[in-house]
């Protein structure tokens, strides 16, 4: 290179070729960042509807459980936001209370293994208050009817199951 050409500054870039770089550079971060913050955004919701599905499906099992060993539900104290039955827990007699709380969605599902004195909560998320059916059968054993609707960020999952009490007199 002659010294001539550096004197007159043709050694480096021109300031349209560092404009040109930069817009490119900064649509391609923009991107980039994009997808990342989608990314996290849809763990984030298969995090929360994990969790709900996973606390659902406690309740539902251990309420299954408790209702199936039952000798008996309460009738004048259950509806359909609330049961009482007289089951077993670890072959223990058990008065165990269920009851839906709250004035609006979410609602708080919640048990009291004491007869009803004092309560845990056990689900956070219901959609809905109407949790409980009971159903008297002539010939067969009595049943409930449980349906648990959960809360997600983005949709409401349910879960139903009919539980016969195996222990009614």
């Amino acid at each position: 290179m002659s010294p001539s050409r550096a004197i007159r500054g043709e050694a480096g870039f021109t300031l349209i070729e560092l404009m040109i770089t930069a817009a490119i550079m900064s649509i391609v971060s923009t991107a980039v960042i994009a997808m990342a913050m989608r990314t996290v955004d849809t763990s984030a919701t298969i995090v929360d509807r994990r969790d709900v599905l996973a606390e659902g499906r406690i309740a539902l099992d251990r309420l299954g459980k408790q209702i199936r060993q039952a000798e008996s539900v309460d009738t004048t104290y259950s509806s359909a936001t609330q049961i009482k039955v007289a089951t077993y827990i670890d072959g223990t007699p058990t008065t165990v209370v269920w009851r839906v709380q709250g004035s609006a969605a979410p609602f708080q599902l919640q048990e009291s293994r004491n007869g009803g004195t004092t309560f845990s909560t056990v689900v956070r998320s219901l959609s809905a208050s109407n949790v409980f059916k009971y159903t008297t059968h002539a010939s067969l054993t009595d049943q409930v009817t449980i349906d648990i609707s959960l809360a997600t960020p983005t949709n409401i999952v349910h879960l139903t199951s009919d539980v016969y009490l195996r222990n009614a007199a």
